[in-house]
């Protein structure tokens, strides 16, 4: 028996990175009506570039309600680094098949968020839950960062430039951070109708659209693991470099 998809949703923010010779944790979460819906099975499917599954029909664990799979670094070890690859889950939810499938690529190394909250609270003191004037009740900001590198991420692939790529992860910092403080004035603003608050995530969201038009980068075009003096650029300014879309060891 199949599902009506329509009713349900599988939460993949990025491609699946599977980084070579290393293990790497894949998970397929399912929502229904804004809440984690847990698989009762399923199995995961992995291609390479060439359609040669590299993982085939596996079982998949189900973790705090969410299927999860480890590639383990055996799987990748030694083989070509290259986009074109994906993940076709198959789960069992209430009884049913659930298929899904996410676009995936075997790299070298993963770019993360290079900011934490001690940068957040560097640039604003009131933002630090120990402050005697904290502005906010939140712990933390691991969500809103968490948003900002979805957003930032895919952006960087739309403009043909991958972030797994990039060599210089220190140049990005000014862009996640304005992002992140975007965010975090965003959503103050919406819940406390503050126009202190308005203007603030305006002013954040201009700052990170300046930044990321001033991006300049070291970028490993040619999948040595080193940038050269030849491999830098800015997000969809890619010069006379063909952007790369398969892979070369």
């Amino acid at each position: 028996m199949a599902l009506n998809d329509q009713t349900y949703q599988v939460r993949f923010p990025l491609p699946s990175l599977l980084e070579r010779g290393i293990d790497t944790l894949i998970k397929a979460p399912v929502y229904q009506s804004g809440a984690l819906v847990a698989p009762s099975a399923g199995t995961v499917t992995i291609y390479d570039e060439t359609n040669t599954a590299k993982v085939s029909a596996a079982a998949v664990t189900i973790t705090d309600s969410v299927a999860q799979y480890t590639v383990t670094a055996g799987t990748t070890s030694g083989l070509t680094l290259a986009d074109g690859w994906r993940v076709e889950w198959t789960l069992t939810v209430s009884g049913a098949t659930l298929r899904t499938v996410n676009e995936a690529s075997l790299v070298r190394q993963v770019i993360r968020p290079m900011i934490s909250d001690v940068d957040i609270y560097r640039r604003v003191p009131a933002l630090d839950p120990n402050s005697a004037s904290v502005i906010v009740s939140v712990s933390n900001f691991q969500d809103y960062i968490d948003e900002c590198n979805t957003e930032v991420q895919l952006r960087l692939i739309s403009a043909g430039r991958r972030p797994w790529l990039i060599m210089s992860p220190a140049s990005l910092r000014p862009v996640y951070l304005n992002l992140s403080l975007a965010i975090i004035f965003e959503d103050l603003a919406a819940r406390l109708a503050n126009v202190d608050y308005i203007e603030r995530a305006d002013r954040y969201r201009d700052a990170y659209a300046k930044a990321y038009a001033d991006l300049n980068f070291t970028y490993d075009m040619d999948l040595d693991g080193q940038a050269d003096t030849n491999e830098s650029g800015q997000p969809g300014r890619v010069g006379a470099h063909t952007i790369f879309l398969t892979g070369r060891d």
